[in-house]
């Protein structure tokens, strides 16, 4: 038996998500290419970026996120949807 959702548009993530706005960079093809996006959401499994020419990404590459202070966080990510200046990203790291 399935039992519908309380709400049509309920919350179907297995982690929370928690909004930022932090610049990122995705580099793929061993380092030589990079495309800079900014980092809108980030749960611990995943997040969400926006930026220009996302159709450029390979299905997986490398997530360099900014802290702010000079440094970053490195995680390897897998492109699950794309969608007008917008990409879903999920850690497999």
């Amino acid at each position: 038996m399935v039992i519908p959702s309380p709400e049509p548009h309920a919350e179907r993530r297995r982690s929370a998500r928690a909004r930022r706005l932090r610049q990122a960079r995705c580099v793929f093809n061993d380092g030589s290419s990079s495309l800079d996006v900014t980092l809108r959401d980030l749960s611990p499994r995943g997040a969400r970026i926006v930026g220009d020419a996302l159709i450029c990404l390979p299905p997986t590459f490398e997530l360099r996120i900014h802290d702010g202070y000079g440094g970053y966080s490195v995680r390897q990510a897998r492109l699950v949807w794309a969608k007008c200046g917008t990409a879903g990203l999920e850690f497999t790291d």
